[in-house]
C-alpha cells in the first residue's frame, strides 16, 4: 500500500490524566491536537458530574465546557504517547479510550514504511502499540494528491497555522526539496479542496 494510509493504532500507557479520571466512560475523543508539553482534548460527554469536574481540575486538568455541557474541552499534561506523537508527522483524526490506560488512536500517516518507524519507536518507549486496522483514505472523500497531503501534514506539525507561525513556507518548502513558489501553489490548491469540502459540508 503506497502513500498515505488510515490507522486504527492500539496503546497502552499509564500517564492520561484525563482518561485516568474519565475512563471509558466517554466514548469518543473527538479531537486531539498533542503538543510536547501539553495536550488538547475534545471530547464528547453526556454531563460530567460536580465530583469527576472536581477530580479534573485537582489533575492538572483544565476544563471548558462546549455545546451546552455535551462535550468538554480538556487541556492536560501530555501524556508519554501523545508527547511521542506530537513530534512525528502523523495526524491524530480521532481516538477511542478502552479503559483508563487503553487507547486506540485513529491515525493518518504519511505510509507505511513511516508507520513501522513509529511501531518502533512505540515500542522501544513501553507502549505495546498493535494495529488493529489500515484503510487508504478513499478519494472520494480526500481528494487530495499524496503531495497535497504531505504539505498540509507538514504545515500543521511544524505550527505554520499558528497564531504565531512557528515556521514559513520557505522552510516547509526547503523540507519538501521544492521551491517556495511551488510550495505555495501546492498549499494554496489543497487549503482550496479542504475547505470547499468544509463549506459544502462533506467532512
Amino acid at each position: 500500500m503506497r502513500g498515505p494510509i488510515e490507522v486504527d493504532l492500539y496503546v497502552r500507557r499509564g500517564d492520561c490524566r484525563v482518561m485516568g479520571i474519565l475512563g471509558d466512560k466517554h466514548t469518543v475523543i473527538e479531537k486531539v491536537d498533542p503538543q510536547t508539553d501539553f495536550t488538547n482534548h475534545i471530547i464528547k460527554v453526556d454531563l460530567l458530574d460536580r465530583e469527576t469536574k472536581r477530580l479534573l481540575t485537582i489533575g492538572g486538568v483544565r476544563i471548558v465546557e462546549l455545546k451546552g455541557g455535551k462535550q468538554i474541552w480538556a487541556k492536560a499534561p501530555s501524556c508519554s504517547s501523545c508527547k511521542f506523537l506530537s513530534k512525528t508527522e502523523v495526524m491524530i483524526l480521532n481516538a477511542k479510550p478502552l479503559s483508563q490506560n487503553e487507547i486506540v488512536y485513529k491515525l493518518l500517516v504519511p505510509s507505511v514504511g513511516y508507520l513501522k518507524t513509529v511501531i518502533t519507536e512505540l515500542n522501544s518507549l513501553g507502549l505495546k502499540p498493535r494495529v488493529l486496522k489500515t484503510d487508504k483514505p478513499r478519494e472520494d472523500d480526500l481528494e487530495l494528491t499524496d503531495r497535497q497531503l504531505q504539505i498540509l501534514l507538514l504545515t500543521y506539525k511544524k505550527g505554520y497555522y499558528d497564531v504565531e507561525r512557528k515556521a514559513s513556507l520557505t522552510e516547509i518548502a526547503k523540507e519538501l526539496g521544492i521551491s517556495p513558489s511551488s510550495a505555495e501553489e501546492l498549499l494554496r490548491r489543497a487549503l482550496k479542496k479542504v475547505v470547499g469540502k468544509y463549506l459544502n459540508g462533506t467532512f
